[in-house]
């Protein structure tokens, strides 16, 4: 059988799906955790690279009291990772950085977006709105690999207890572990790792639209087929 270009255009309304403009919409929970958990961790990562000044005694450590608990909690954070030139806090902070600064990046696309937007289009308490093309894109990409490196990075802190015999942690009481240790960490594996499931699922997706306009412009093109 040879499939016609006059006879493509019925075929393709009947047997390819009805494809859709792909687009980002910014999550407001996303963004709110972003407004939360960034100026925390730029308290953190100044604080391991401000040591020892900003350790308990420190010059600068009234900003940072709360880590006079904190570092009697995890010894990672403690005089004597500090005094020993343990590398890992410095190299997990480092990496806060890079992360911090595609998070920011991300902030910046979707605040800044200026694409048309269409009628009756909802416009979020952070200002954020469905994005479109390139822009929704860089976007997606900019919210998606900073999300990854921190869910990772997470796993790997707390697989280093886990696997290490708890010999920064396994000195505190389980009440004093659950409320000073796991609840405090345990957002930094939880919300990135449900936003990786979320840019996947829109790259996906995007993936799936631009496969089926390219299968729908094949056929109207006139590509044949002979059985």
């Amino acid at each position: 059988m040879v499939v016609t270009r006059s006879s493509a255009a019925s075929i393709t309304a009947r047997s390819l799906p009805q494809t859709k403009t792909w687009s980002h919409t910014p999550s407001p929970l996303f963004l709110l955790w972003l407004c939360i958990s960034l100026p925390l961790v730029m308290w953190d990562f100044t604080y391991v690279f401000l040591r020892p000044h900003s350790m308990p005694g420190g010059k600068w450590h009234l900003p940072w009291t709360p880590y006079s608990i904190y570092c009697e909690v995890d010894l990672v954070y403690g005089f004597k990772h500090y005094e020993d030139g343990e590398g890992f806090n410095p190299a997990q902070s480092t990496l806060n950085i890079l992360e911090t600064a595609m998070y920011l990046y991300y902030l910046y696309l979707v605040r800044n977006y200026r694409g048309v937007q269409k009628k009756g289009e909802h416009v979020g308490i952070f200002g954020e709105r469905k994005m479109y093309g390139k822009d929704a894109a860089k976007a997606v990409l900019w919210g998606l690999v900073p999300c990854v490196a921190t869910f990772w990075k997470t796993v790997l802190y707390w697989l280093q207890e886990i696997l290490g015999q708890y010999k920064n942690i396994g000195h505190n009481s389980p009440n004093v572990l659950f409320w000073f240790w796991i609840v405090p960490n345990s957002p930094w594996m939880i919300l990135p790792g449900y936003m990786i499931y979320i840019f996947g699922k829109e790259i996906v997706d995007g993936l799936a639209i631009a496969s089926m306009e390219a299968e729908s412009n094949g056929i109207a093109n006139g590509v044949t087929k002979e059985e």
